[in-house]
């Protein structure tokens, strides 16, 4: 049984702080979210999260998957696209048994960073077309994922060679040049987001750090041109998943189009 996950804020008086109840129930008692008609909605992200074990998604993990619904239902191609490169690179790190690191979200953040300080790009390019490579990994994940829950349970996720695992870059410099660069149909989604990834970068455990990292690094690789050339192929990955199609083929797919795209990165 999948949980669905229901918090509630109450506050006794106008100066209490609030409490939080969670609740769970059957997944199958909670209508889907009816599609809106577009290839990209809040329905595709939320059927794909359904295929991870619930009990690695902490209260962040799941305020992110909410605020990529609504991400997703945005108008604007970039809102969409936030919520597509997002979403793999989150499902990615929640596919395995045993959390992996982060190394090449680390290196895409601090490059970012780096380059908006800078103004060289030149770093920021390779580290863009390394974490593509490893969103084609995620993609493998997901695949495996998808056709074999249980193929997972007991593998680790990618690991790089980095200080840290991946779990130390510049989170607050990289997070203020994307709010800087948030338009107004994203700007609210995109504060709540930063303040949830900051409490899964603060945290102990190196999932949810992992989860962090990926939401973070896919909000730089979401402003650059090869998130635009990608995305059919996230996207058909995404929608393989949620319709129980044919997401190995799907894969194999995206994996030669992601492999194109790191190799011709332009920034």
């Amino acid at each position: 049984m999948l949980p669905f996950v229901l918090v509630l804020l109450v506050a006794t008086s106008a100066l209490a702080a609030p409490s939080v109840v969670i609740s769970q129930d059957n997944i199958n008692n909670i209508a889907p979210r009816v599609g809106n008609g577009r290839p990209i909605s809040s329905a595709l992200i939320d059927r794909a999260f359904e295929i991870v074990d619930g009990g690695d998604t902490n209260i962040y993990i799941l305020t992110i998957q909410q605020i990529l619904n609504d991400l997703a239902d945005q108008p604007d191609g970039l809102s969409q696209s936030l919520a597509v490169t997002q979403a793999v690179a989150a499902l990615g790190e929640l596919a395995t048994g045993v959390p992996g690191n982060s190394c090449e979200a680390a290196a895409v953040i601090d490059a970012y960073a780096n380059s908006v300080r800078t103004g060289d790009n030149s770093a920021l390019s390779i580290a863009v077309a390394n974490y593509i490579n490893r969103l084609s990994s995620n993609i493998g994940l997901i695949s495996q994922l998808a056709s074999n829950p249980d193929s997972l349970r007991y593998s680790s996720g990618p690991a790089g060679n980095c200080a840290g695992g991946g779990r130390s870059y510049q989170f607050e410099a990289a997070w203020d040049a994307v709010l800087n660069n948030a338009n107004p149909y994203q700007i609210g989604l995109i504060n709540e987001e930063y303040c949830a990834a900051r409490r899964l970068y603060n945290a102990f455990n190196s999932r949810s750090n992992n989860v962090g990292a990926a939401i973070t690094a896919g909000a730089v690789v979401a402003q650059t041109q090869a998130a635009q050339i990608i995305l059919p192929s996230l996207v058909n990955v995404l929608s393989a998943v949620a319709a129980g199609g044919n997401v190995a083929g799907a894969a194999a797919q995206a994996g030669q189009a992601l492999a194109n795209a790191a190799a011709n990165v332009q920034l």
